[in-house]
């Protein structure tokens, strides 16, 4: 068979973990591999986050509390974004001083 056959029939095994026609097992695998088998440091990102959840969903854990209003040289005591002056751009302005585009047109007219 040709090479480029064997090299997609390899990265097919390894893909999908399947045992290739050696005939070697995993744990065969493993023995001859010794310590550089791979072997995982702890929990994975993805199984952390489920445990996390699940474990406030059964009260063992508390939920986080965040807080709500924003706080900062930025915001005000409501909390709200203050935004710098002459940073905004409103809209309605530029359709009133240009009546000559077309979005002007439909503005301030009823649509029927």
């Amino acid at each position: 068979m040709s090479d480029q056959y064997e090299y997609l029939r390899r990265q097919h095994i390894l893909a999908t973990h399947m045992e290739p026609d050696t005939g070697y097992t995993k744990e065969m695998i493993k023995e001859i591999l010794g310590s550089s088998w791979p072997e995982p440091p702890g929990e994975s990102g993805n199984e952390l986050r489920k445990r996390k959840g699940r474990e406030m969903r059964e009260g063992k854990i508390p939920y986080p509390v965040y807080n709500a209003k924003k706080t900062g040289p930025n915001f005000d005591e409501n909390g709200k974004y203050i935004y710098p002056p002459g940073s905004g751009f409103r809209y309605t302005d530029y359709l009133r001083n240009n009546p000559d585009s077309t979005e002007a047109s439909s503005y301030g007219n009823k649509v029927s």
